[in-house]
């Protein structure tokens, strides 16, 4: 096209009031790659008249799922809470809410933790009305027929086609309960971890919606991304994109305790993925460490302690590192997170995979040391992780001398912040 756009200009097209409709990842990645504008310059399209035939399929359809999901709360015992002041959306990892607890006087009687993805957990606190039901169907089917006609590229008309079923029927019930929460205490709060739909439902609900990161965050799209209140983030690199983005949130980075005392100690916090570790190259740097008598302690991934749901649906496997290297002479760390293990044994370094663990140890001056990782795609990664982190085995030279001698430990601490 011959009209030139920024990438926040492009980010910023969407209204906040319709961006749910594009909540997908592969819609998302779509409009991170591409550079070309996606919506007409003339703002609204006619609909061809297949995508016409399946908008008036899919309206149909959602009446009838929203009527079933009306039916349905009657058959699922509900929990009410006489007066609410929070709600914890959790995405099942089993460490998402950690931080929730850390940061805010949670009143556990007053506050709904709900399983973010599954509409029953919804339907154990709140019943819906079918009036309101209806009523935001049909808002949410005039947003949809919106995003629809404003002209992106075909490749996105397709999977916004493809998901239209799905999200209607979703966003219309998530909306519908959360204005129930809004109706017992407007000042709710709604805590979440990257839920996008139901985050978008909470905000449009007018629930003050705070995005708790579990994780280093990846690029985002404007015109996906919800309006939070708030967003707590690892790292100052993460708040710098925020703002330059054009993110109206507040942002904040998560506080960190600066070691004082760097004990003869190294923390492995493992990858969730076994394919991502070359043991040659793990036992090649534990013998060094062995090496200087270093006290050498091993803790899982976050992900290992993970329910059996959560894993069934990513097909994710618990893994025996005993099986992959020698872990005999290492001490197992029990599940607390890393803010508090580096707390407890105040290590000298911390070694990891594209880990968050990795952020949080420069952040409490302790080494981090990053092992190569070949199966990552790192392209829309926020945190520059290399930089940050000591490379093993590209820097071993550096890795080996400060193993052995701590006299430039501090001269590296500033040299990974600032390069």
């Amino acid at each position: 096209m011959s009209k030139e756009y920024t990438n926040k200009q492009i980010d910023q097209c969407v209204p906040a009031a319709y961006r749910w409709t594009l909540v997908s990842s592969e819609i998302e990645k779509l409009l991170l790659k591409k550079n070309n504008y996606f919506i007409q310059e003339k703002y609204e399209i006619t609909l061809t008249k297949k995508v016409s035939a399946y908008f008036l399929f899919v309206c149909i359809l959602s009446f009838f799922s929203i009527f079933y999901l009306y039916l349905k709360q009657f058959f699922i015992i509900v929990n009410r809470r006489i007066k609410i002041e929070s709600v914890i959306l959790d995405t099942g990892r089993g460490y998402d809410c950690n931080n929730v607890y850390k940061l805010f006087k949670i009143k556990n009687d007053k506050t709904y933790l709900i399983n973010a993805f599954s509409i029953d957990s919804y339907m154990q606190y709140e019943r819906v009305g079918i009036f309101n039901l209806t009523k935001n169907l049909i808002n949410s089917i005039y947003d949809y027929k919106v995003v629809l006609k404003m002209g992106f590229s075909s490749d996105i008309v397709d999977i916004l086609v493809k998901n239209g079923l799905t999200n209607l029927s979703t966003y219309t019930y998530l909306k519908t309960f959360f204005e129930e929460i809004r109706n017992k205490n407007p000042n709710s709060i709604i805590y979440t971890s990257t839920a996008l739909i139901q985050s978008h439902a909470a905000i449009l609900s007018n629930l003050k919606t705070v995005n708790i990161y579990h994780g280093l965050i990846g690029k985002v799209c404007l015109n996906i991304y919800p309006e939070y209140y708030s967003i707590y983030v690892y790292s100052f690199d993460e708040k710098r994109y925020f703002e330059n983005i054009g993110v109206t949130s507040k942002v904040y980075v998560y506080p960190a305790i600066k070691n004082k005392l760097h004990n003869k100690n190294v923390i492995l916090f493992m990858a969730d993925d076994v394919s991502r570790v070359d043991s040659k190259e793990l036992s090649d740097l534990i013998y060094q460490f062995k090496l200087h008598g270093y006290s050498i302690f091993m803790k899982m991934h976050p992900l290992h302690n993970a329910s059996r749901e959560f894993k069934s649906e990513y097909g994710l496997e618990d893994i025996v590192w005993n099986n992959i290297f020698d872990t005999s002479e290492l001490e197992i760390l029990s599940g607390e997170d890393a803010t508090f293990v580096l707390k407890e044994k105040q290590p000298s370094f911390v070694v990891g995979w594209h880990s968050t663990a990795l952020c949080e140890a420069l952040n409490s001056n302790v080494i981090p040391i990053m092992m190569s990782d070949t199966t990552r795609d790192n392209s829309l990664g926020v945190y520059p992780s290399e930089r940050r982190s000591l490379l093993w085995p590209v820097e071993c030279n550096t890795i080996n001398n400060l193993i052995s001698n701590y006299s430039s430990y501090e001269d590296t601490i500033y040299m990974l912040k600032t390069r």
